[in-house]
């Protein structure tokens, strides 16, 4: 079978978002499909998308060069725009075609135009956020889109719940689906100890917007939690707000309280320096580092966003904030503070329900979704706007 893969994937070469559709695509590879991929040109590839090529998938590269508004206006209006991709699909002919969104706002024109011409696709929507509302001008584009799917897969139902009312449709048949991990299933790094204090990381890319870094540091420069012997150090590559963080951690005077670590490629060893994830998360969908964090034993302190309440029984196996705000998470983390002689405890609580609730292969759980969809009978559709 021809299965095509679509990246909206922006801002990075490689970020959580990916690790779902190109396991699936390596999955698929081993069992002898065709694999296309359509992704963003980077002046460094990403080893993931190099492994890929190397599998045998095929790839197409688009320009990250982005025209300016008032131009795409006019090419909107004179709709050249109105069948977006068409080449590659022509060249790719999939039987099947899976977009993966990494945000609920990126450009739905793949999809709108598979609709048009006939070929059949999925949509996975890895995060969405519900302060970003897509303009009246493009509500047709996008409802088209996530109609005419086969089937749309989120990571959250809180997530599906976004788009519906975003867009005002019905997207009750959905499926929520896992996201892998990049940690062995039966990890358990040994408890670091707490002679000189305790230690939470915030494992994320460096983007306020999304994962709030900036709360973290409004919480800790509160002279109760300077006099107390917590650190946190951030982990993940910066998107361009390292430079704010660092003047935050200047003027707030969190030099012991707050630290960049930069970014690691060992999650293991990672957390056999920490005591528990603290991710102050904007949006989400179901990310990584909470799955990570739970699979190796340590104690989640997170906004309630995304998967996070599925995932985490409150003051048991972790600790959720009602939303990204100082006040509420400084909440939680007070909460959090208070229990610290159990963290240890906490975190085993959530390595066993994170086994319990989780996929441990969401790869090959995608590619036979992939495979089980292709295979169906074209379901019945509205008539494509």
């Amino acid at each position: 079978m021809r299965i095509a893969f679509f990246s909206t994937m922006g801002g990075l070469s490689w970020g959580g978002s990916e690790e779902l559709w190109s396991r699936a695509a390596h999955v698929l590879l081993a069992q002898g499909h065709h694999v296309a991929f359509n992704s963003l040109q980077w002046p460094q590839r990403a080893t993931q998308i190099q492994q890929l090529i190397d599998a045998g998938a095929v790839p197409r590269f688009r320009s990250r060069f982005r025209i300016g508004r008032s131009l795409r206006r006019t090419l909107e209006q004179l709709q050249v725009l109105r069948l977006k991709y068409r080449r590659w699909l022509r060249q790719s002919r999939p039987d099947f075609v899976v977009i993966s969104f990494s945000y609920h706002a990126d450009d739905p024109q793949i999809a709108v135009t598979c609709r048009r011409l006939g070929i059949r696709y999925a949509i996975v929507l890895q995060a969405a956020g519900p302060h970003h509302w897509i303009a009246p001008r493009y509500l047709d584009d996008f409802r088209c889109a996530y109609e005419g799917a086969e089937q749309c897969l989120f990571l959250s139902d809180q997530n599906r719940e976004t788009i519906e009312v975003n867009l005002g449709i019905d997207l009750s048949n959905s499926e929520v689906i896992d996201n892998p991990f990049n940690v062995n299933r039966n990890a358990a790094p040994v408890w670091p100890g707490t002679e000189v204090g305790w230690n939470l990381a915030c494992v994320a890319r460096i983007h306020f917007p999304s994962k709030s870094q900036d709360i973290i540091a409004c919480v800790l420069r509160q002279p109760k939690w300077k006099a107390r012997p917590l650190k946190v150090t951030l982990w993940g590559r910066d998107e361009g707000f390292l430079p704010q963080l660092e003047r935050l951690i200047e003027i707030y005077g969190l030099q012991n309280q707050l630290q960049y670590g930069g970014f690691s490629n060992d999650v293991e060893q990672l957390w056999s320096q920490h005591h528990g994830l603290l991710l102050p998360s904007r949006m989400e969908g179901n990310p990584l580092s909470l799955v990570e964090a739970m699979m190796c034993g340590r104690v989640p302190i997170t906004t309630n966003v995304g998967r996070a309440a599925e995932l985490i029984d409150n003051n048991k196996s972790g600790f959720i904030a009602g939303a990204a705000t100082v006040g509420l998470l400084d909440e939680a983390l007070e909460r959090a503070w208070h229990e610290r002689n159990n963290w240890q405890r906490m975190g085993q609580l959530a390595a066993r329900a994170i086994r319990q609730r989780h996929s441990q292969t969401p790869g090959d759980d995608l590619a036979a979704r992939i495979l089980d969809l292709a295979a169906q009978s074209p379901r019945a559709r509205r008539k494509a706007a």
